[in-house]
Formats: C-alpha cells, sequence, structure tokens
C-alpha cells in the first residue's frame, strides 16, 4: 500500500460544540450559582460508572447526559480556566477530549443582586 491508496476519514469531534453559562441548580435543597458547560455535537453513552468533565485542571462536580445521549451538561463549582480543551469520560477514565476554546470570561452571568437568600456562591471570586 502507498500513502496516496490511504483514505482519511472525516474527525466527528469537528461537530462537537460548547456552551458556558452560569446556572443556579439546587443541589442538597439549596440553590447553588454553577458555571454549565454543555456539549453538543456527539453522543455520549450512559454508562453505569458516573460521567465527569475537566477543564484545564478542574473537574465537574456534576455532569448530566441528555436521555438521547445527545447533550451532556457539566456543572463546575469552581471557576474555570481559559482552555483549550474539554474532556469527558466515566468514572476515573477520560474517553474523550475535544479541543473547543473555553473562555468563562465571555460566559453569561447571572445578576447577584437577584440570587435567592442563601445561594451558594463559590464563583464569585473567580478572580
Amino acid at each position: 500500500m502507498e500513502i496516496r491508496d490511504i483514505i482519511r476519514l472525516p474527525d466527528p469531534r469537528e461537530h462537537v460544540r460548547l456552551e458556558l453559562r452560569e446556572v443556579l441548580l439546587d443541589l442538597h435543597e439549596k440553590p447553588h450559582v454553577l458555571m454549565r458547560a454543555r456539549l453538543t455535537g456527539w453522543h455520549f453513552q450512559h454508562r453505569a460508572e458516573e460521567p465527569f468533565m475537566v477543564v484545564g485542571e478542574v473537574v465537574s462536580r456534576l455532569v448530566r447526559l441528555a436521555p438521547d445521549g445527545l447533550t451532556a451538561d457539566a456543572y463546575f463549582d469552581k471557576p474555570l480556566p481559559r482552555a483549550k480543551r474539554v474532556s469527558f469520560g466515566c468514572g476515573r477514565t477520560i474517553a474523550w477530549d475535544f479541543d473547543l476554546d473555553v473562555d468563562p470570561e465571555r460566559a453569561p452571568r447571572l445578576e447577584r443582586g437577584r440570587l435567592p437568600k442563601g445561594a451558594v456562591d463559590r464563583l464569585r471570586d473567580r478572580g
């Protein structure tokens, strides 16, 4: 076989998109301000092990997969760094690395004055 005989298939990871947004989510019956990283354009299989995402060295607190597996929502309670990659995995194993620009400064923010009293906000000091 020669190099000219080889066919390269397109990388399906090129279709993955990232949306960052601050959200309010009830955890343990208390509202928490979290950064949500939503990945679309991929099929995220439901597995017995807990899913997670990593941005830089920050690991998600929680990941929810859509029933159809077409969306993965990761929730972070620590400030995210600027990064060029989002990793997805289950258990303790990263299954996929997606080359995506992560710029948390451009993410839509919640208005702090409108948050319910007692909301847990670990993102406020995002430096």
